[in-house]
């Protein structure tokens, strides 16, 4: 009976070439799209769920409370940990981690000369042996308990053993330098990590090496918290989150009572890849909400392929009828009829899933370029994939063929075999409006999501930021003190280049990822402010090279440690000074130092358009430089060669280092990166449901004129034009799609506003971004619908008559 079925099936796709084209490229694309969502929600959601003990492990993070609103920290003091085991014996594991940024690491040859010089900008760890008891990485080679709890010892990952060493074999007992600091041994390989992993770790160092990194009396200050440092704990089984959480603050009064700004809670593991306030170390996370956004549009795309079926379906129905009537007179029932409808629906559906995997396959190489899947992702097909693929079917089939396969059986076969069935009886006309309605209200909210997330991140780009980011390169320099003794020298031959406008020392751009916060004191205030202010440190050129504006006073005088101080008119306005003028010459006392404050800028961004400008403080104290800035000239003929000679002598000064530069204007970008990527997507789903939807309306459009062949020839006969018969079959479908449109608005209005709320810095959603889209969609749909109905108008009259 199934073979019938399908035979059938195969006949009718033959015998209505067009629409069964119409009909599987809807399909595969809604499929496709679905498909694709499936893997990259998989993937996000799969991240660390892998270790064992995942469900009752955290991390320790906490809220930062002050007047102007709180900051949220995944970090806390050296002393934290060893107190959290003193008091808390009952824990199962508790483990310290520190990670390093823009590592340097050195390979020494059998002499104990440098061969190779790499640089890690992510993936070195400080980590005590119980990381490796709460989290499950294997290892290759090697007891993590016993040679991370020894100073001077690594541990790679078996890719890095191999770019280190050629083999991971060979690099154990081997010695590698780290930042040109520490020798360390190595003593173990770990197995290359998973891509859903949210630790970056590519080198492990023993917890005891870091003492030699950080000064030592950070290790018992409690008012110092680094987000490099994090705390990772194990619960006992019969421990709830809650009850720990209120205990840890008590467990703070007694550590350190001075502190009531901090709230320390934990962190579940599973929240750490989908918290924006509270994100992994590598910074990659992903929304829930996000992923919520990807689900719906994903499952609209299909719905919308599935409402093409329906209304092609449908329309074809006329065509049928007096099959419909053959079969009920020979004897087949409804129930048979249905399965027949069904099955012929299923092997449409199968051949749609077919084109849609191949489809997969051909697009995942650029949906891996703006999503967060690793290079190497392919689509393999598991157990899961399977089951999601045959769950595809399934539903489609249901949703596409269930609704037809009742129109059809339901024909009365009198009716039918009379040939009185018409488009209007068939499935009911207004059924057929409201799915093309819904069909384009989908996407229309896809097309101004689109929009504004377009006008949002040309926003973004084009926001005065306060400062110079333009033709700005930014160069590392090493640490140590040798090192900074070069710095003058350095700077002096890059301000000799021809090429080079200003150079600057500093220890970050006036916009960086992270910032230096401490606890300050203005004016005669006898106690500290209660917000935080950001930290800065650069030379006298750090002013002109960014281009910050002084609004009152006066640059500090050059110097090598910190003697003046320039404030922005944020932390003015936060203290109650409300003129620039008024702070000359009061001072602000940070790290129990008194600064008088010589001049006052304007207010720039110090981190991205997501989040509130920050009080700032700027002080001259070489020893915090980290960088060096390069305003390069504008009118430059060639910036390939000018950085090229800015590296050559970059490596003639520091020869033991790994050069490493990027401009800023790029770095910056890096902070909307996850937003980049979703208008990316957002462009290419308006741009799939426009084309679904045009596909139904084309198709509808097709069987409405075959409908009225003999209508038009009439009308053409009796003189009507070319416009109005392309007015008479047009006029109601743009009716339909204006009317979508007007629904469509309020529901992108309320999606986008929120996502908008994820920016201290946004747009208005201005009227004329809907009034863009409702025409252009128009637009489409005119030109869908005019394509068939002039077609229609201009054929000959004689032939659509003497066929009646």
């Amino acid at each position: 009976m199934w073979l019938n079925y399908f035979k059938i099936a195969f006949r009718n796709l033959l015998r209505h070439k067009a629409f069964s084209l119409l009909n599987i490229a809807g399909l595969s694309v809604g499929v496709a799209v679905a498909l694709l969502i499936f893997l990259i929600v998989r993937f996000e959601l799969s991240f660390d769920t892998f270790h064992q003990k995942r469900d009752r492990t955290y991390r320790v993070v906490n809220e930062f409370t002050h007047e102007a609103g709180k900051d949220y920290q995944v970090g806390v003091p050296f002393p934290f940990v060893p107190a959290l085991k003193t008091d808390y014996p009952q824990l199962e594991k508790v483990t310290t981690v520190f990670e390093g940024y823009n590592s340097q690491i050195t390979i020494l040859d059998e002499q104990g000369a440098i061969a190779e010089k790499f640089k890690e900008e992510l993936g070195v760890m400080f980590a005590e042996p119980e990381f490796f008891q709460i989290f499950d990485y294997p290892w290759l080679a090697g007891d993590p308990r016993k040679f991370l709890g020894e100073p001077n010892t690594v541990a790679l990952t078996r890719s890095i053993a191999e770019k280190y060493f050629g083999s991971w074999q060979k690099a154990l007992g081997k010695f590698i330098k780290l930042d040109n600091k520490q020798l360390l041994q190595v003593g173990g390989v770990l197995q290359d990590l998973p891509d859903n992993t949210d630790f970056p770790f590519r080198l492990v160092v023993s917890f005891p090496t870091l003492r030699q990194f950080i000064d030592a009396g950070e290790f018992s200050n409690w008012g110092s918290v680094w987000s490099s440092t994090q705390s990772y704990l194990v619960l006992p089984p019969n421990t709830s989150q809650a009850q720990f959480d209120q205990s840890l603050i008590s467990f703070l009064k007694k550590h350190n009572p001075d502190d009531r700004n901090h709230i320390y809670k934990l962190q579940p593991l599973s929240d750490l890849h989908f918290n924006t306030h509270y994100p992994p170390m590598t910074y990659r996370s992903i929304s829930k909400p996000t992923i919520l956004s990807l689900v719906l549009i994903g499952a609209f795309i299909l719905v919308i392929a599935c409402i093409n079926f329906v209304n092609l379906a449908t329309a074809q129905a006329v065509g049928r009828a007096k099959e419909t009537g053959i079969r009920k007179v020979l004897g087949s029932n409804r129930g048979h009829l249905i399965g027949q409808f069904l099955g012929e629906t299923f092997f449409i559906v199968l051949l749609a899933v077919f084109v849609a995997v191949l489809l997969v396959m051909a697009v995942l190489p650029l949906v891996r370029s703006i999503s967060n899947l690793p290079e190497d992702f392919q689509l393999s097909f598991s157990l899961e994939v399977a089951g999601f693929l045959i769950l595809l079917i399934l539903l489609v089939t249901v949703l596409s063929g269930f609704y037809p396969a009742l129109i059809l059986s339901g024909f009365q076969p009198v009716q039918a075999l009379k040939s009185k069935m018409t488009l209007q009886t068939v499935g009911g006309i207004s059924l057929r409006k409201a799915l093309v309605v819904m069909q384009f209200s989908i996407s229309q909210v896809l097309i101004i999501a689109t929009l504004i997330a377009i006008t949002q991140m040309d926003y973004v780009r084009s926001k005065d930021l306060g400062f110079n980011k333009e033709a700005v390169l930014l160069v590392s320099v090493p640490e140590d003190s040798v090192s900074q003794q070069k710095l003058q020298i350095l700077k002096n031959r890059f301000t000799a280049l021809p090429a080079v406008q200003q150079v600057s020392l500093h220890s970050a751009a006036p916009a960086a990822g992270s910032n230096s916060m401490t606890n300050f004191r203005f004016g005669k205030a006898s106690e500290d402010a209660k917000f935080p202010v950001s930290l800065k440190a650069g030379d006298v050129d750090y002013f002109s090279t960014f281009q910050l504006r002084l609004v009152a006073g006066r640059i500090y005088f050059p110097s090598d440690t910190a003697r003046e101080a320039v404030v922005n008119e944020k932390l003015l306005r936060q203290v109650g000074v409300k003129n620039a003028q008024d702070a000359i010459g009061q001072t602000i006392r940070i790290n129990d130092r008194n600064f008088p404050v010589v001049g006052v800028v304007q207010d720039f961004h110090n981190l991205s358009l997501r989040d509130p400008i920050a009080p700032i403080a700027i002080l001259a104290n070489k020893s915090s430089y980290r960088q060096v800035a390069l305003k390069l000239k504008s009118t430059s003929a060639n910036i390939k060669e000018t950085t090229r000679t800015i590296a050559q002598i970059w490596n003639e000064t520091f020869p033991e280092y790994v050069y490493e530069a990027n401009f800023l204007d790029e770095r910056l970008a890096e902070f909307y990166e996850g937003e980049t990527k979703l208008a990316a997507l957002f462009k290419i789903f308006a741009g799939i449901a426009i084309f679904i939807g045009c596909l139904g309306l084309y198709g509808l459009v097709s069987f409405v004129a075959v409908q009225k062949t003999k209508e038009i020839g009439i009308r053409k006969v009796l003189g009507a034009s070319l416009t109005n018969i392309v007015t008479l079959l047009s006029k109601d479908f743009l009716k339909l799609v204006l009317l979508a449109n007007v629904l469509a608005w309020p529901l992108a209005w309320w999606v986008m506003q929120r996502w908008l709320q994820d920016f201290e810095y946004r747009i208005p959603i201005g009227w004329w971004m809907f009034a863009v889209a409702g025409l252009g969609a128009l637009m489409i749909a005119l030109v869908t619908v005019s394509f068939q109905a002039v077609k229609a108008a201009i054929a000959n009259p004689v032939e659509a008559l003497r066929r009646e």
